[in-house]
């Protein structure tokens, strides 16, 4: 168990049994769930006073024992049920003791809706993936809880509870939404401070890259299927993104100039895949590759690069990555027996590799690369920039010998 933060499914209670006493019953219950488990049961009972006037009573169990409040009016009571269960029983009362009047303030999950409705510049599927945290992720855990009652602990142990289930990356993508809408409600005079800034995430550890050698990448392409040969050339060559080779057409490139234009990008999302504009601004560009490897292309059809058409895709449809991945790279890679395995991505990484080395600038690598940044260049190939350093290194020994 994570903690209050895991989601479980609650198996089938122990029933009782006649005759068997209360408190035995209540102790098999909690060996049966947890202790845990069973403090985060609420649940609402109408009860009546003297003079027939109703109010709710609103039972849980905190540290064990049995417990309640009471409240005037329904919908307070379902409130307070409902962040008992999400949030566990202590941070609920001291939610519910700062919160006079709960339900008219403004929530975590509201206010994060609010943030998703009034984005501009955002493209579906991005908008797709932040209604998923909302839904999956945020609102279950947090979404219940006033606004400028949210805490760091709060987030800090929301981020607790994903570490056994989910990778750093996918963590850090929804930790830094929620930072962002929350700098948002910063922004509005909604909160003072961001309570998401600086909570500490698990580390990442990202796969190595691999960097072919020019004996390496023939060896590995001869294994590949020929009528695909061309392709993984391509991608060598031009440091494509998959998503960005795959969705280029025959009017995309200049034989003449031996240059390629790069536009659009295919998107994966809950309805399948769409064209999109490409990860970044600079990701959209123009870029030069060897006339050798532009004249291998067919440029007959719909995409420059499309499927063999077996199986239930007709013919001449788009490359859809998972297939290829499956049917084509991967089986080379096994055949190939090179030191390291590379995935199709390390082909861009490939392409980099061979521009440094051959001495070109970094700077020119970055707007190949379609980088947003140069800093993303440096942090990424700096390390295999010897021909700048090496220059770096031999200007201050000229300057020590100089006469």
């Amino acid at each position: 168990m994570n903690g209050r933060w895991t989601r479980v499914q609650f198996p089938a209670a122990p029933r009782k049994t006649a005759g068997q006493p209360v408190d035995f019953y209540r102790m098999t219950c909690r060996q049966h769930f947890g202790q845990h488990i069973i403090d985060r049961v609420a649940s609402i009972r109408t009860r009546y006073r003297g003079n027939g006037s109703p109010y709710f009573s609103v039972l849980y169990r905190l540290d064990g024992k049995q417990t309640s409040l009471s409240v005037n009016d329904q919908q307070e009571a379902e409130y307070a049920c409902e962040l008992i269960n999400r949030v566990g029983p202590a941070r609920a009362l001291e939610i519910l003791k700062v919160s006079a009047a709960p339900r008219t303030k403004l929530t975590v999950e509201s206010w994060i809706r609010h943030h998703i409705d009034h984005l501009t510049g955002v493209d579906k599927r991005t908008i797709e993936d932040y209604d998923r945290y909302l839904r999956n992720d945020i609102g279950p855990h947090l979404g219940p809880i006033p606004l400028d009652d949210l805490t760091r602990d709060d987030i800090a142990l929301w981020v607790s509870g994903m570490e056994d289930d989910l990778s750093p990356k996918t963590i850090a993508n929804k930790h830094g939404f929620l930072s962002g809408a929350l700098a948002s409600a910063v922004t509005a005079g909604r909160l003072k401070a961001n309570p998401a800034a600086g909570v500490r995430l698990p580390q990442s550890h990202a796969q190595e890259m691999v960097f072919l050698t020019r004996e390496q990448f023939a060896e590995l392409n001869d294994k590949v299927s020929e009528s695909w040969q061309p392709f993984t050339e391509f991608l060598v060559a031009s440091g494509c993104r998959l998503s960005e080779a795959t969705a280029l057409r025959p009017d995309d490139v200049d034989q003449n100039a031996g240059t390629v234009r790069i536009w659009q990008s295919w998107r994966r999302g809950g309805g399948g895949y769409r064209l999109a504009p490409p990860k970044t601004a600079r990701s959209k560009r123009t870029i030069n590759v060897g006339k050798g490897t532009l004249e291998k292309l067919n440029y007959s059809g719909e995409w420059l690069f499309t499927n063999s058409g077996r199986g239930r895709r007709a013919e001449g449809g788009p490359v859809r990555p998972p297939n290829f991945r499956a049917n084509v790279w991967w089986p080379a890679v096994e055949k190939a027996e090179l030191p390291r395995n590379p995935r199709i991505h390390d082909l861009r990484h490939t392409c980099a590799s061979w521009m440094i080395l051959a001495g070109v600038p970094l700077p020119v690598v970055q707007r190949h690369l379609g980088h947003e940044s140069i800093t993303t260049t440096v942090d990424l190939y700096g390390h295999i920039d010897r021909t700048s350093a090496q220059a770096a290194a031999d200007a201050i020994a000229n300057m020590l010998t100089a006469e």
